[in-house]
């Protein structure tokens, strides 16, 4: 046991030694201490040190600041983003809940409090307090907070902290319905300044031939992975309907969730590629590139079992995905396998990708491909990356990033359970 409350007590000192001037870290001697020792008799020494890596990235990514006081916020990585992160803060929730409900609560509050007029939530609150307001990024916050009540039943003020968030969610889900093809399409797509940044996946070769720098809404393209969150956003509202005792708004969220699936798989199919694709919301044509993003019907379970098969085989495939899952096919004129988002994996899209392979009848080829990953990223014990080479494992970017110790918590404790999926 002391073997793995160690690592973590240095790796904090380290991580808050390297903090830069100005942040005001949160003393560790006030967090929970028995998470992940509790875990760890029941994992291989492996999965056992990335947990204990994890929570010390997470923690030593915790700071204070006026900006959002009296909240305590998770930057994605000291030293290379100093401030709050829309998505990424959802993310933070998912995987500090673990251990703290309430500290994962804040991450979601930081976000709402700023919530704008239009319901949309700001990309960026800076350090300084001022925010990136011009785009948004996915709509994962109301999945996030249904996994956060979820993980923790006895956890305190529960009622209360639902009750806060419901109308917010709805006002946010109103938002995208309304300026992101909801209304208009049935179908979602991503806009605002920078439509590629708003996807989270920023330069990523899903966005070339014009779609990242369109201005017009003529030229978007109904992105996979963000009808998928939306569904997901449905399904968790609908979770918190219920929680709330609200049954008609109940039916109301369930139904908007079925007819979305239902639309996903009548004009996002491919049949003769076999996979999950983005498509121009004008021309129909698919978008430029097979990205892990086609997999994510697999994980919000809308996919039929036929079709779960052979977006399977694509999984399988060298000249595709295996092993690596690059956030653009390997055979995809310019595929890069480590720059950014234009090939190499990303910890969140491969956790979404994997665990829906997992659930739709790939389990073994899933966790081959979970393992290849997981003995890339515990090749370095000293720091998770922001994202690695699909070909050689190297990790690149910023060292100690939060969403990446989120995701290898999720690949190591919520894989074989449905922890983060029983919505679906």
């Amino acid at each position: 046991m002391k073997s793995f409350v160690w690592p973590l007590a240095t790796l904090l000192t380290l991580l808050f030694i390297a903090m830069p001037a100005g942040a005001q870290s949160i003393p560790a001697a006030s967090l929970t201490p028995a998470w992940p020792a509790s875990e760890a008799a029941h994992l291989s020494p492996r999965d056992a040190q990335l947990l204990t890596l994890a929570r010390a990235t997470l923690e030593g990514n915790l700071i204070s600041g006026r900006a959002w006081a009296p909240y305590r916020g998770v930057m994605p990585a000291l030293g290379n983003y100093r401030g709050i992160w829309n998505w990424d803060s959802a993310f933070h929730a998912v995987g500090i809940s673990h251990w703290d409900t309430a500290l994962a609560r804040d991450q979601i509050r930081i976000l709402f409090d700023k919530q704008l007029p239009s319901g949309a939530l700001p990309d960026v609150i800076w350090e300084n307090g001022t925010m990136v307001t011009d785009f948004t990024k996915p709509p994962v916050m109301a999945w996030a907070v249904a996994v956060v009540d979820h993980r923790h039943p006895e956890a305190p003020r529960r009622d209360e902290f639902l009750r806060d968030l419901y109308p917010k969610l709805v006002k946010l889900t109103a938002f995208w319905e309304r300026e992101r093809g909801g209304n208009s399409d049935g179908l979602f797509f991503y806009a605002g300044t920078d439509p590629g940044d708003e996807s989270g996946w920023d330069d990523s070769i899903r966005w070339d031939t014009g779609y990242k720098t369109a201005k017009d809404d003529s030229k978007r393209l109904w992105a996979i992975d963000l009808n998928c969150y939306m569904v997901s956003n449905y399904r968790a509202i609908a979770y918190i309907a219920g929680r709330l005792a609200l049954p008609e708004d109940e039916a109301k969220w369930a139904g908007k969730a079925q007819e979305l699936a239902d639309r996903i798989n009548a004009r996002l199919w491919d049949d003769k590629l076999g996979f999950y694709i983005d498509r121009d919301r004008t021309s129909g044509k698919p978008g430029p590139a097979l990205s892990p993003a086609g997999f994510m019907p697999l994980f919000v379970h809308i996919a039929p079992p036929d079709r779960a098969k052979r977006v399977a085989l694509l999984a399988a495939d060298a000249k595709k995905f295996f092993p690596g899952m690059p956030t653009a096919a390997y055979d995809t004129p310019g595929y890069r396998s480590g720059a950014y988002w234009r090939g190499p994996f990303w910890l969140n899209a491969s956790y979404f990708a994997l665990k829906g392979l997992r659930d739709s009848g790939s389990p073994e080829l899933a966790s081959q491909m979970r393992e290849t990953l997981l003995n890339w990223i515990a090749a370095d014990k000293t720091a998770l990356w922001e994202y690695y080479d699909s070909r050689s494992g190297k990790g690149a970017g910023a060292k100690t990033f939060g969403w990446s110790a989120v995701f290898t918590e999720e690949f190591v404790l919520d894989w074989d359970n449905d922890a983060v999926t029983w919505l679906f």
